[in-house]
């Protein structure tokens, strides 16, 4: 692979050169902004051969350079290693546009791969020029054609509101804005707006389509037409919904929209959804664990724990695909913060150290994340002692009350002050809003540290929000503990509106890392009750004695 990565680049730059480009940008991206970028656009992964989820690469004449965030650094070291391109680390070197500002030169993107919002931060202060040639249809010989995965209904019973209900919502927005029309580019917002699912994106349940919203009703799906139909065409239409296709969309009419704020407000229909769809996953993650306990002298290896968990979900009613892809990394792969094994990297566990888990899954009625780490045998001092600091944060987080308007920075230090006060931090967000049957990933607010738009804004009741505090030690080990969450009233009085977050998910954290000593009498009893809370709602659910049993000695209380 890694002399195919040197090929392409030399091809990339002999064409660059006859179009008379001195400088190629190629980010992880579709016209859509899409966090899983469909196979068709991996252009940034086929060029330089790293398989992360964000990043975004650079080529000239004589340099290839390769930007992503902390959670990827050291996955880009290894992948890039002996390849033309050299990392640089975003939040700690310098940024794409403070790069491209010091440069001379033509600078040239794909309007395919480059939505409006992007633009602008790359090229502020910078002059760029959308290419009318894309150089990867030449020399990606085997590229992937559009995906064309057929459009399917979410019931209204499941949304918990109709599309037209939502239709004449954001007709209503338009009129208060004064503007006849607006384009929604984002595939989830498509999604949730029009009840609708698809299958183009991977891990995510979406149509790649763009959708015209007009003040006055008549509305229009920009879609490959064949993924369309009879019985949806009928259902669009009673919509006042036309179908065009995909290519012929007027994209210079998107636009910001409320959608998003609405969206992430969960209807009651929606968070029973998650309720059940917790249970569910629930079970599933029970069966893996006591499977994983108890394994014999068959080899398991990191892919084989992927295998096995993902075969168990799928046993589960309403069981729509993973909602990402499962992050299993034992011992010192746990400290790469978004692992995913390979044939090359697989690893085989040993009765000892720690197995990081992280995924979740889509069902009928709802999305799952969750993050467990597994002692597998004995640990070190520093293992059970950062095990308990993350648990110890995160704990704090999920018992929160805080007032109505308190934003996503502010409950962000409670995760961390345990860590802090011992020396630890990490360089990801505390918690990501998670999709009804739409991203895993959802705006528009988050658990961070980092002053920006999406931590400064107020939290939004009936939310559902992950708590995923992790400590991460180059060359050893790698913490996570996760639960997904809503936000749910607590009180009223004198001083106020309060708050307070609800767990979803169910599954035990393994007492065999904790040091309970270093727990106060509060956490312990938040560990207890959760675990009873657990109990209670999965051993009606579980059908094996083994499982049962299994589930009763997780949950002992400590």
């Amino acid at each position: 692979m890694k002399k195919e990565i040197t090929e392409r680049v030399a091809q990339l730059r002999q064409w660059m050169k006859k179009q008379g480009v001195e400088i190629l940008v190629v980010p992880t991206m579709d016209a859509h902004n899409s966090e899983y970028v469909p196979a068709r656009w991996q252009c940034r992964r086929w060029l330089t051969g790293f398989t992360g989820s964000a990043g975004t690469a650079l080529l000239t004449a004589d340099e290839a350079l390769l930007w992503t965030d902390s959670r990827y650094w050291l996955q880009a070291e290894e992948q890039l290693r002996t390849t033309p391109f050299r990392l640089m680390r975003d939040g700690k070197e310098e940024t794409v546009n403070e790069w491209l500002r010091r440069q001379q030169g033509r600078v040239g993107y794909l309007p395919d791969m480059m939505v409006k919002s992007l633009r602008e931060e790359l090229f502020a202060g910078v002059e760029a020029v959308a290419l009318d040639a894309d150089p990867f249809d030449l020399l990606w010989t085997d590229r992937p054609s559009f995906p064309l995965s057929p459009a399917e209904r979410m019931p209204d019973e499941l949304a918990g509101c109709t599309a037209a209900d939502k239709l004449l919502r954001l007709q209503g927005w338009l009129e208060e804005q004064g503007r006849e029309q607006v384009l929604l580019n984002d595939l989830s917002e498509i999604a949730w707006m029009l009840n609708l699912r698809g299958d183009d994106i991977p891990y995510n349940p979406f149509l790649i389509s763009f959708l015209l919203v007009r003040r006055e009703g008549r509305h229009t799906l920009f879609v490959h037409c064949e993924q369309v139909s009879a019985p949806i065409e009928r259902y669009l239409k009673g919509l006042n919904v036309c179908i065009e296709p995909y290519d012929k969309a007027p994209r210079d009419l998107e636009g910001e929209t409320p959608v998003a704020f609405w969206r992430a407000r969960k209807t009651e229909a929606e968070q029973e959804g998650f309720r059940q769809a917790h249970l569910r996953d629930g079970v599933a993650l029970v069966r893996f664990l006591r499977l994983i306990d108890e394994w014999g002298c068959a080899p398991w290896t990191e892919m084989r724990v992927d295998r096995e968990l993902t075969a168990l979900r799928a046993c589960q009613p309403g069981f729509r695909g993973l909602s990402f892809e499962t992050i299993a990394g034992y011992a010192h792969h746990g400290a790469i913060v978004h692992y995913e094994a390979t044939q090359e990297t697989d690893l085989a566990l040993d009765r000892k150290g720690l197995l990081l888990l992280d995924s979740g899954a889509h069902y009928d009625c709802g999305t799952t994340d969750v993050t467990r780490t597994i002692p597998l045998g004995p640990l070190t001092d520093e293992e059970c002692h950062a095990f308990t600091l993350v648990l110890k944060g995160h704990l704090q987080l999920q018992h929160a009350v805080f007032p109505a308007g308190t934003t996503g920075l502010q409950l962000d230090t409670l995760a961390r002050l345990p860590l802090w006060r011992a020396g630890y931090d990490y360089g990801h967000g505390t918690g990501h809003g998670v999709g009804h049957r739409l991203g895993v990933h959802e705006g528009p607010t988050q658990f961070r540290k980092n002053c920006r738009h999406d931590t400064t804004l107020p939290l939004i009741l009936g939310q559902t929000i992950t708590d995923e505090p992790g400590v991460y030690v180059e060359g050893r080990f790698g913490i996570r503990h996760e639960n997904t969450l809503l936000v749910v009233p607590a009180f009223e009085n004198s001083f106020g509106t309060f708050w307070k977050l609800e767990p979803l998910t169910r599954c035990p954290y393994d007492r065999r890392g904790i040091v309970t000593e270093m727990l106060t009498p509060e956490e312990r009893r938040w560990i207890d009750d959760y675990h009873a809370l657990v109990r209670a709602d999965l051993l009606p659910l579980l059908t094996e004695d083994a499982d049962r049993e299994w589930l009763r000695r997780a949950t002992l209380p400590l």
